[in-house]
C-alpha cells in the first residue's frame, strides 16, 4: 500500500480498540472521537448544566442524549463504518447505561486526554 493510500483508508484518522462487554457478550471496537464530536459533547454538558429553565430531571436526560450521541459517533464494525445512526438514536437514549458509558470512556481514553487536561497543560 503507498503513503496516499494508507492516509485516505477509512478510519486511518482515528486510534480504534476493541472493548469487550461480557455483559452483552460480545468485543465491540471504538474509535477516537472526532474532536469536533467532543468539543461538542462537552459544550452541550456545560450549556445543560448553566440552563437554570431546566429541571435536575431535564438535566439528568438531556447529558444522557449528549452522551448517546457522542457514543454512536465512536462505535464502528469490524469493517470501519459507524454501527448506529439518527434512526437508532431513540432507542439508544432510551437504553442508555453505564455499560455504554464504559465503553465511550474507552473511546474517549484514545485521544491521550486526561480527566482535567487544563490543569494538566497549566502544569507544564
Amino acid at each position: 500500500m503507498n503513503l496516499k493510500e494508507i492516509i485516505t483508508a477509512k478510519n486511518s484518522g482515528f486510534r480504534t480498540k476493541k472493548v469487550e462487554v461480557p455483559e452483552w457478550g460480545v468485543t465491540v471496537s471504538v474509535r477516537e472521537p472526532l474532536h469536533i464530536n467532543l468539543n461538542r459533547y462537552i459544550k452541550s454538558i456545560r450549556d445543560i448544566s448553566e440552563d437554570d429553565k431546566l429541571t435536575e430531571r431535564e438535566k439528568d436526560i438531556q447529558n444522557i442524549k449528549s452522551e448517546a450521541i457522542l457514543f454512536a459517533s465512536v462505535l464502528i464494525d469490524d469493517n470501519g463504518n459507524l454501527l448506529l445512526n439518527d434512526g437508532n438514536l431513540e432507542d439508544l437514549i432510551k437504553s442508555y447505561g453505564p455499560i455504554h458509558t464504559r465503553v465511550l470512556d474507552q473511546s474517549i481514553a484514545l485521544t491521550g486526554l486526561s480527566n482535567k487536561p487544563i490543569e494538566e497543560a497549566e502544569k507544564k
